[in-house]
């Protein structure tokens, strides 16, 4: 597990190489084309982006994968405010998900997930991925574990989750909403959450420093 924040140079492993919020008014902003590969996923609010061919209104947990070949684009928010995260990389072309999760404590479901050995306080579950993920905490604070390491979280940090490693969000301090975005599949390519009880052993990728 790595845990990094907009400006710093994730770790070499990282398909993910930057990211970062941008606040939206009813002022059209122009949003470069800045990487090989890079997606805007709305974060807050309604989005109009405009690009060569045209334009689309997204919300809230929606995203759209931003080519250089369809710019220059622009982003607004129509009469009122929104606010976007814009991922940079180097991904492939098989992806897994993407979106917006929020998550409050509550009482844990001992059937949902793999055993853990740690305390809990929200029902998320702990599971693996056949492809990296990344979270970026957007509000609120809480703990992730991975694997057999834990990781106090907070606004404007974000996790890298290596193919196969067990992740889990424990405990909620504040609220917590954050953006989700799993990369490239591998292996055998399923996607969602996957638990070794039910879907056999994770093929866990080392992490590259």
């Amino acid at each position: 597990m790595s845990v990094f924040r907009s400006g710093d140079k994730p770790p070499a492993w990282c398909e993910l190489t930057g990211f970062e919020f941008i606040d939206l008014s009813e002022q059209p902003l122009p949003i470069p084309v800045a990487a090989e590969k890079q997606r805007l996923l709305i974060t807050r609010g309604s989005c109009r982006l405009r690009s060569a061919k045209g334009a689309q209104v997204l919300s809230e947990g929606q995203f759209l994968d931003m080519e250089g070949a369809n710019g220059p684009f622009t982003a607004d928010a129509g009469d009122g405010t929104a606010q976007v995260l814009v991922f940079y990389g180097r991904w492939g072309n098989e992806l897994g998900g993407c979106g917006v999760f929020k998550l409050a404590p509550d009482t844990p479901v001992a059937a949902k997930g793999d055993p853990v050995s740690y305390p809990k306080s929200t029902n998320f579950d702990s599971h693996y991925h056949d492809c990296d993920e990344y979270w970026v905490i957007i509000e609120g604070a809480g703990t992730v574990v991975v694997g057999q390491r834990s990781f106090e979280v907070e606004p404007g940090d974000c996790v890298a989750i290596g193919m196969g490693h067990h992740h889990d969000l424990p405990k909620v301090r504040l609220d917590v909403k954050g953006a989700y975005f799993e990369t490239t599949l591998e292996g055998r390519k399923r996607f969602g959450h996957l638990w070794e009880h039910t879907h056999g052993p994770a093929d866990v990728r080392p992490e590259r420093v």
